[in-house]
């Protein structure tokens, strides 16, 4: 589990880790990855690095924290945007994830999601964070106009979202893998929120 220590480090200092970890994870597979070459970037020692983090697990840990907290961010200003209609906001989501893959991140995505420990690193943060993304999970429910749902509670809407982010997920997976099919992932993605917006009976 990420440190107290680490924490409270100024935010320059936790910036140069969080690079230095994100580089050595986009030059190979989650397993592979080298504490050494991980501080030595940083320029920090493998002792303060013991002081910060157990493992490369607790460092991957800071990285999905840190991405939660940029992803509440974007999301409170999508919802804004699009006075709350979920379905505008992840459609706008799936273009702005396209828009921001750039340079090394396929490869950065492809060597964690790719890694044999990927459900036990999930499991992990899961279970380690349980309270921040249940705080996140209510800042999502309030920015969001409910008032067409059928059911409004929020563990609805949590079985709801996950259903969602899987199929954005899904989407992000293929266009890192194949670029060129942008207009179809697009298609496909729209295709699949109207499915889960109106279902697929007739009544």
């Amino acid at each position: 589990m990420v440190t107290e220590r680490f924490r409270k480090l100024p935010e320059g200092k936790k910036e140069l880790i969080r690079e230095a970890a994100v580089k050595e994870f986009i030059r190979v597979p989650f397993e592979k990855a080298s504490i050494n070459k991980i501080i030595k970037a940083a320029g920090i020692s493998r002792g303060s690095f013991y002081t910060y983090f157990e493992d490369t697990y607790d460092v991957l840990e800071y990285l999905f924290e840190d991405a939660a907290q940029g992803f509440q961010n974007i999301w409170i200003s999508r919802a804004e945007k699009h006075n709350g209609d979920l379905w505008d906001i992840m459609e706008d989501f799936l273009h702005f994830s396209i828009a921001n893959i750039t340079g090394d991140f396929p490869q950065l995505i492809k060597n964690i999601v790719d890694s044999g420990s990927i459900f036990s690193i999930i499991h992990r943060f899961f279970q380690n964070n349980n309270q921040k993304l249940f705080f996140l999970q209510e800042v999502l429910y309030d920015s969001i106009d409910k008032a067409d749902f059928k059911d409004q509670s929020i563990d609805t809407f949590e079985k709801l979202i996950s259903m969602i982010f899987l199929e954005l997920a899904h989407c992000i997976g293929w266009y890192c893998h194949c670029p060129w099919d942008e207009e179809k992932i697009k298609e496909a993605f729209l295709k699949e929120l109207e499915i889960l917006q109106y279902g697929i009976r007739k009544h």
